[in-house]
């Protein structure tokens, strides 16, 4: 098909996709903030009519003092039956986690015979990847300050829990799937490969995902816990935070496989309580890795653990309340007075000011 005919075609489904969001209560605007094979996602605005009508879109829209927000929108019609049995799993996630701080919203869904619509919450800061390699090229030392990593690996386990106290695995935990809004707190998205694993040791075997954020037992095709390489991920997440790149990037899964079996390397100046954590992430035997009570109660984490104990358990933007094991083990043992994270008036966290040696700026 040539480029123009293709340009006039995919400009009539736009006035056509505008057309049955504005029948339905939204204004579709032209700014498109993400795309996948076959979806797009486009910043759109709820007129006060539909927010007159949806009380769950009403009462966080009221909050964050705006109408926008992100509509995606999924092009069933042309979409393999393959890529379609996601969606309902994708919506049933969303439904299931209304109400977590740390996971993007679904406000309604609407559909007709070639497109489905989601409703969702507009983080308008854009994703993980993104604010790495922004803070990457403008500071001396490549990924994000340990401070901000912690405050931000806290709300995504947080947020990780949740989906597996509800027995949800996400199967798709990588830095362009966590976005930030515009307090820069963390949300959660893209649950199109997530599955319910109701039972504690059910096994999977889809292999879905990205490479680089993929658990070893997936690459070597063997059935899996799902919430054990949602925790391999989150090791990945944290190391592409502090160091600015992945610990493993290569496109064959053999290469990937030798580099997982050497472990992962350190630049200088990345304290030894954070390399400790992601080696306890970052275990091939899946039931060695570490656990999310042990990611939480980890000594590297106590610093977000405490700034939010002393904050009456929700004070801190974008954090959802402290589980009570971390509670307790915070009575039990206080974090030693050098990395103590104390209260300011505000009711926001300072964090130590951690200085180091830096290698070379490596973007992921």
């Amino acid at each position: 098909m040539k480029a123009a005919s293709r340009q006039k075609l995919d400009q009539r489904a736009f006035l056509e996709q505008v057309h049955e969001c504005r029948d339905n209560g939204y204004l579709l605007s032209s700014k498109k903030i993400g795309s996948g094979a076959f979806s797009k996602v486009y910043l759109a605005y709820a007129t006060q009519e539909r927010m007159r009508h949806n009380c769950k879109l009403a009462s966080d829209l009221r909050g964050k003092r705006h109408t926008m927000v992100a509509i995606k929108i999924v092009s069933t019609a042309e979409a393999p039956a393959e890529f379609c049995k996601f969606l309902p799993r994708e919506i049933s996630s969303l439904n299931a986690t209304y109400k977590h701080l740390n996971v993007v919203q679904l406000y309604e869904t609407f559909a007709n015979s070639r497109r489905t619509y989601l409703v969702l919450e507009l983080a308008a800061r854009g994703n993980l990847l993104e604010h790495i390699n922004a803070m990457s090229a403008h500071h001396r030392c490549p990924g994000l300050e340990e401070e901000e990593a912690r405050r931000l690996l806290w709300q995504l386990v947080s947020a990780v829990a949740h989906c597996h106290n509800l027995g949800i695995v996400h199967r798709d935990l990588k830095c362009e799937n966590i976005l930030l809004d515009d307090r820069g707190c963390l949300k959660l998205s893209d649950f199109g490969f997530a599955n319910w694993s109701g039972l504690k040791n059910s096994l999977l075997s889809t292999f879905c995902g990205s490479v680089a954020y993929t658990a070893p037992e997936i690459l070597m095709s063997k059935k899996y816990n799902g919430k054990q390489a949602d925790l391999w991920s989150l090791g990945v997440i944290l190391y592409a935070m502090v160091t600015g790149k992945l610990p493993f990037k290569e496109c064959q899964p053999h290469r990937m496989l030798y580099l997982m079996r050497r472990g992962p390397t350190f630049r200088p100046g990345l304290s030894p309580e954070c390399q400790d954590l992601i080696r306890g992430l970052l275990q091939l035997h899946p039931r060695a890795r570490l656990g999310l009570q042990q990611v939480a109660t980890h000594h590297w984490m106590l610093p977000a653990a405490h700034a939010l104990f002393c904050t009456t358990l929700c004070a801190i933007p974008g954090v959802a309340g402290l589980p009570g094991w971390v509670a307790g083990r915070l009575l039990r043992a206080p974090p030693d007075p050098p990395t103590a994270i104390c209260c300011r008036k505000n009711r926001e966290a300072p964090a130590p000011n951690i200085t180091g040696q830096c290698g070379a700026q490596r973007g992921l």
